[in-house]
């Protein structure tokens, strides 16, 4: 039930977890008219490069609006509206984001008015010259008219420009993006347009990301499960072991408890409640014992197994014998079944040839073993006058404590029953009794 109880537990704090790690814990790093440098936004045009375009910009409440006039007059024409996020060196560290959304609008001569957005970043292997050239472009090409606004990519939609890297030469290990240092947001007009009035806007950016990377806080979430079910594991074996210890105390305090009646019965007890013949007790003594055992330890005795055995054709040997060899059996059975039993056991001559035993702490398939285990001693026995001696026995069980005596008065009816039906079936052997006959239910 606790194991129950601790996964549905952190299966519902995962969910919870997992769910206010995506819509809760969202960092967003806004640029607009209202929040950015006004001196990092600029428009830009290919007069640079030779070219003979216009590109002017537009501040507004709103944000910015670039106005490209294109014209011939270079290979690649182009204007573009140019944001820096940060000083040229330092830049800023996109790889805690990981989306970008643009609130971008664009019109001109063209049938589908593409714009390519490079996110542009510093390393000093490659951009030591300061030139906005020599920045790696990260490339992304859309047409805005074709998307809801905003329009959302994922940073790692942003490849390379191959065209850069042929013009750049660089190591393996710099060949892929980069975006520790991103130094600029261009939005640009694509290549090879033709000439004519081209107009870009753009109201608003935004970076988003989680205050925890999803990676990381599925990490932390395995840790917690392993912390979790370490703890659970570490906790349940300490309460198993305090169980065991309480188990080893109550079988202690049963052996105290037995060696106390021991004491108290003295001289009484040999007299009044032991058969004369064999020495164990007899049934006022077998009662009287078990009335004591339970005063004193009643709820660490059960489950109660009881054994009936009765000697097999024993009248015969009576009979064929005499009394005096039928004795000397007796006693010799008494003993060899006194001698092979735990000293907790309980053992007495229930009447003639009938002898039971009662053992706490045992279960019915123990005392089936047990009483198997006497069954094939007898066999080894060197009997009087060449006798071969064999017996028979039923075995149940009194396994709740909370029927006292009653329960372990009709666990031995029951073993008796199972007795009676061992000598129906041929005798010399061990029948457990069973829910079908009378008086004996599962729950003894």
């Amino acid at each position: 039930m606790m194991l129950r109880r601790l996964l549905l537990g952190l299966l519902l704090a995962t969910l919870a977890a997992l769910y206010a790690n995506a819509y809760w814990m969202q960092r967003v790093l806004r640029l607009d008219a209202a929040s950015h440098r006004q001196d990092w936004v600029e428009a830009v045009d290919d007069r640079a490069e030779g070219g003979q375009s216009r590109a002017s910009l537009v501040r507004h409440a709103g944000g910015w609006a670039l106005q490209c006039e294109m014209r011939p007059g270079y290979e690649w024409p182009f204007c573009a509206l140019q944001v820096q996020l940060g000083e040229l060196q330092q830049g800023l560290d996109l790889t805690q984001f990981e989306k970008l959304r643009l609130w971008v609008r664009a019109s001109g001569p063209e049938p589908q008015q593409r714009i390519r957005v490079f996110l542009r970043h510093f390393d000093p292997a490659y951009s030591s010259s300061g030139q906005d050239a020599d920045l790696k472009p990260h490339e992304v090409v859309f047409d805005p008219a074709a998307q809801a606004v905003p329009v959302e990519f994922r940073l790692d939609q942003f490849m390379v420009a191959s065209w850069w890297v042929q013009e750049h030469p660089l190591p393996v290990h710099l060949l892929g993006p980069q975006l520790d240092r991103t130094v600029l947001l261009t939005l640009t007009t694509p290549g090879n347009v033709q000439p004519g009035a081209y107009r870009i806007e753009l109201e608003a950016v935004e970076f988003v990301g989680l205050w925890v990377g999803s990676a990381q806080f599925r990490l932390a979430i395995i840790a917690v499960w392993m912390l979790s079910m370490s703890g659970y594991l570490l906790w349940d074996w300490r309460r198993s072991r305090r169980k065991l210890d309480q188990a080893l105390r109550g079988k202690r305090a049963l052996k105290k408890a037995n060696a106390r009646l021991q004491m108290i019965s003295g001289e009484y007890e040999a007299k009044a409640h032991h058969d004369a013949l064999t020495g164990v007790s007899n049934r006022l003594g077998l009662k009287h014992d078990l009335r004591l055992l339970m005063r004193a330890q009643e709820e660490l005795m059960f489950p109660v197994a009881v054994i009936f055995s009765d000697i097999d054709h024993f009248k015969a040997i009576n009979d064929s014998l005499g009394h005096d060899a039928g004795d000397e059996v007796l006693k010799q059975f008494a003993h060899c079944l006194k001698r092979h039993i735990q000293r907790e056991d309980l053992l007495a001559r229930w009447g003639g040839e009938e002898f039971v035993l009662l053992m706490p702490l045992t279960t019915a398939e123990e005392a089936v073993e047990v009483a198997e285990r006497l069954r094939k001693l007898l066999s080894e026995q060197h009997w009087p006058a060449g006798l071969r001696v064999s017996a028979s026995f039923g075995v149940a069980l009194a396994a709740r404590h909370d029927e006292g005596e009653a329960g372990v008065d009709a666990a031995m009816r029951c073993a008796d029953q199972a007795m009676y039906r061992a000598k129906r079936e041929g005798r010399d052997r061990v029948v457990l009794a069973s829910a079908d006959e009378e008086g004996c239910g599962e729950s003894r």
